[in-house]
């Protein structure tokens, strides 16, 4: 399938979505490089996705069917924006006959701030106390070293330091909260805090990838990767 509508013909055109974390985004990646990305308001993932994605478009010419595919951060993260932007982009797979790719959040966290330090730990509340921590030592081009793992916040920074995972260490949280409560025993052990930065020009790279090794997600099946079991629960569960 090729985007021969705006795009050039031979430059795959992919749309970025990101929608799990509070610092919501929309990217288009040309030939494999995030070209541009526009942020979504804060709080306002579901009713400004569709019009961040017009203007996004529209400042380069194209629409949604010259996409050659839809990349969303598939998770963990936020139950709520997770839905949301899945939903959407099987919406837009449907209306314009594109496929879809899911992206981990762990590696589209490494690829946004692997030029930031040597050693980039992602870490996404998980609930309860709990987070899903992944290690990268080469950036999101290869396998993380260790995780992506579920440990109790406390644990994680002693975790790292039993790895001697100290020198050039930095740890980039999912939300503010998770930055807070790490920051003080991470200042103590000289582990850098890393502001988030927006997502969706990685997962629109990483896409673009994922899309020409042949790793396109099934329309009716494919599923938000949640990463913990939601807090409310059914009577009986």
């Amino acid at each position: 399938m090729g985007s021969s509508t705006g795009t050039g013909g031979s430059m795959p055109c992919i749309l970025g979505i990101d929608t799990a974390g509070p610092l919501g985004s929309v990217a288009l990646a040309r030939d494999g490089r995030a070209i541009a990305l526009e942020g979504l308001p804060p709080g306002g993932h579901s009713s400004g996705l569709s019009a961040a994605t017009a203007r996004l478009l529209e400042a380069h010419g194209l629409k949604l069917g010259d996409m050659d595919a839809l990349a969303v951060n598939e998770g963990p993260g936020s139950f709520t924006g997770l839905r949301i932007g899945l939903a959407w982009a099987k919406g837009a797979a449907l209306g314009t006959g594109r496929p879809i790719v899911l992206v981990p959040a762990h590696e589209a966290m490494a690829r946004a701030h692997g030029a930031d330090a040597s050693r980039i730990v992602t870490a996404i509340p998980a609930g309860r106390g709990s987070v899903d921590a992944a290690l990268w030592e080469r950036g999101a081009e290869a396998p993380p070293a260790w995780g992506p793992e579920t440990i109790e916040e406390g644990d994680l920074i002693p975790a790292l330091l039993a790895r001697r995972a100290r020198g050039g260490l930095a740890i980039v949280a999912a939300t503010p909260r998770l930055a807070g409560s790490l920051a003080e025993e991470a200042a103590e052990e000289g582990i850098a805090i890393l502001p988030l930065r927006p997502l969706a020009g990685s997962v629109a790279e990483i896409g673009a990838r994922l899309l020409a090794e042949g790793r396109v997600a099934d329309l009716a099946g494919a599923a938000p990767a949640y990463g913990r079991e939601p807090n409310a629960r059914k009577p009986g569960s």
